[in-house]
């Protein structure tokens, strides 16, 4: 295992040096391994859980561990079937929360800002909704609360392909999706990474997971201050889907940054680490929820769909 190009180099089964500042640990939850990164000092500010997307895995959060690690305390989680944790028999949103529930349980962590990024910002959603004693705030990076629908018979044809073409589709589609145009170098070939590395069946999972998720009414029932970010050249969450999730969510604000695309923790993560901070910083300070800022308004799309169903179509 990998991170930014970092091997392990401890052997230890529960705790595991990832380059340099970044430690892997381990937990065991119902008989299963649950594997999260950590970095910061743990008697540093507000404790901080991240919660990746579909088909990626902690790792993607490199540059928030390395980068907030002298001001928070910063964990992130392996979902099942992700990374280096086990797998489960079926995924939801629901399941993934529950999981995370209990991983928070297990280190005894308190209250912590949950900050989830596309599928792990529903799953963030529900967590705190069903479970808001373990959350103190939410940060919700290129996420919504429902996949707008869409006609997939088109895709059907995909599934007479060679599995090594379906593939070689799927990440080349990704690719062009996920990321914006002129984004640095590094931050594709890390998330390609990612992808590449995913288990086909974990993939499959997420996209069914994504598809049947509608957190619409747990988002209308929060009760603690959100901080929703979201790039301006996002084509799978474009900036209406984070808008509504503005919109659901009460004590919520909306930040949408200029030229970012989906993966605007790789494309963008200082920008990203300056507004998850600044967030941090106003909690304790309590001060007031900053005005909407809102860069461009766009109508919704159903382009995520189109490609989870090209994708299913792939396996």
């Amino acid at each position: 295992m990998t991170v930014d190009g970092l091997a392990i180099r401890d052997p230890d089964r529960n705790t595991q040096a990832v380059g340099p500042q970044i430690t892997r640990c381990f937990v065991e939850l119902d008989g299963r391994r649950v594997s999260y990164l950590k970095a910061g000092d743990s008697a540093a500010g507000h404790p901080i859980l991240l919660i990746h997307g579909s088909g990626v895995s902690a790792g993607c959060w490199v540059n928030q561990l390395r980068g907030l690690r002298e001001a928070l305390r910063m964990m992130a989680i392996d979902l099942p079937g992700h990374g280096e944790s086990d797998s489960i028999r079926t995924a939801s949103v629901e399941e993934y929360a529950d999981t995370v529930a209990k991983f928070l349980k297990v280190l005894g962590s308190g209250p912590v800002i949950v900050v989830g990024h596309s599928l792990g910002g529903a799953v963030a959603i529900a967590l705190a909704a069903r479970r808001p004693d373990t959350v103190s705030a939410l940060v919700l990076l290129a996420s919504c609360a429902k996949l707008p629908g869409v006609d997939s018979s088109r895709e059907r044809w995909l599934a007479y392909l060679p599995g090594v073409l379906r593939r070689i589709l799927y990440l080349s589609m990704a690719q062009k999706l996920l990321f914006a145009p002129g984004v640095p170098r590094y931050a594709v070939r890390l998330g390609m990474q990612e992808l590449r590395s995913c288990r086909p069946e974990t993939i499959r999972k997420d996209l069914e997971a994504a598809k049947a998720m509608d957190v619409a009414d747990q988002a209308a029932g929060l009760d603690v201050p959100t901080l929703i970010l979201c790039g301006s050249r996002d084509r799978l969450t474009p900036p209406a889907l984070s808008e509504r999730l503005r919109d659901l969510i009460p004590r919520s604000r909306l930040c949408i940054i200029d030229g970012a695309g989906h993966m605007l923790l790789l494309e963008v993560p200082e920008r990203v680490n300056q507004e998850v901070l600044n967030f941090a910083r106003s909690l304790t300070a309590q001060a007031a929820v900053p005005p909407v800022t809102v860069v461009q308004n766009r109508r919704g799309h159903s382009l995520v769909l189109r490609f989870f169903d090209w994708v299913r179509g792939l396996w």
